[in-house]
C-alpha cells in the first residue's frame, strides 16, 4: 500500500469512528454527513469523496481484501469449505486483535438500522462474487455454478454468525460464532452426503 493509500485509509477510519460516536449518541437518522465531517475535522466533500453515502460510512470495511487473500492462501492446503473457514478465522483473529471494538460497533449498527441492512445487500453480493472467483481460480474443475453456490451459503452463514454475535452483545470473540456456524454447515453438508 502506498503512503497516499495508507493516508486515505487512516482518514476513512477517523471519519468512520467519528460517525459511530455520533450515531450511538444521537441515533443514525438524526446525524447528517455535515455533522460527521465537523466531528472528524474534515469537510463534507471529503466525506462524500471517500464514502459516497452516509450508509457507506458505516458499511465500509477495509478488511475484506485481507480475508479473501487468507482464504486463497488456504486453498493450497485444504478442501474448499475448510479453506474458507481456516482463512476467515485466521484473518478474523488478526482483525479482532487490532480492531474488535470498531468492528462490533459497525456490525451492531448495520444489523439494527433497516436502511443499513438494505444498503449492505450489494456489498454481500460483491463478497459472494469475489469468494466464488477465488474458488474457481483455486480449484481445478470447480464450476462457476458450484463455486457461486458455496460462496452464497458461506455469506449467509457469516451473516448468521455476526447476528448471533450482536444478539449476545459480543460476549464471545466473533471467531467463536464463525466456528459454530461452520460446524453447523459441515453437519448439514455431511448429513446430505455432499463433500465440500
Amino acid at each position: 500500500m502506498s503512503f497516499r493509500d495508507e493516508k486515505r485509509r487512516r482518514t476513512m477510519r477517523e471519519i468512520q469512528s467519528a460517525a459511530l460516536d455520533l450515531f450511538e449518541a444521537r441515533g443514525y437518522d438524526a446525524v447528517s454527513v455535515e455533522a460527521i465531517a465537523a466531528a472528524a475535522g474534515v469537510s463534507a466533500p471529503t466525506v462524500y469523496r471517500n464514502f459516497g453515502t452516509k450508509e457507506r460510512i458505516v458499511l465500509w470495511d477495509d478488511y475484506d481484501p485481507d480475508m479473501l487473500d487468507a482464504i486463497a492462501a488456504e486453498t493450497r492446503r485444504a478442501k474448499p469449505l475448510a479453506a474458507i473457514e481456516i482463512g476467515l478465522v485466521g484473518a478474523l483473529d488478526r482483525i479482532y486483535e487490532a480492531d474488535a471494538r470498531r468492528v462490533f460497533r459497525r456490525s451492531k449498527l448495520a444489523v439494527k438500522e433497516p436502511a443499513l441492512r438494505l444498503a449492505n445487500a450489494p456489498a454481500l453480493a460483491e463478497m459472494r462474487a469475489q469468494l466464488g472467483a477465488v474458488l474457481v481460480l483455486s480449484y481445478a474443475g470447480m464450476s462457476e455454478a458450484r463455486a457461486d453456490l458455496l460462496a452464497a451459503v458461506v455469506v449467509v452463514a457469516l451473516e448468521i454468525a455476526v447476528n448471533r454475535w450482536i444478539q449476545e452483545q459480543g460476549r464471545e470473540p466473533l471467531r467463536s460464532y464463525f466456528r459454530e456456524v461452520f460446524a453447523d454447515l459441515r453437519s448439514v453438508v455431511l448429513t446430505e452426503g455432499v463433500t465440500a
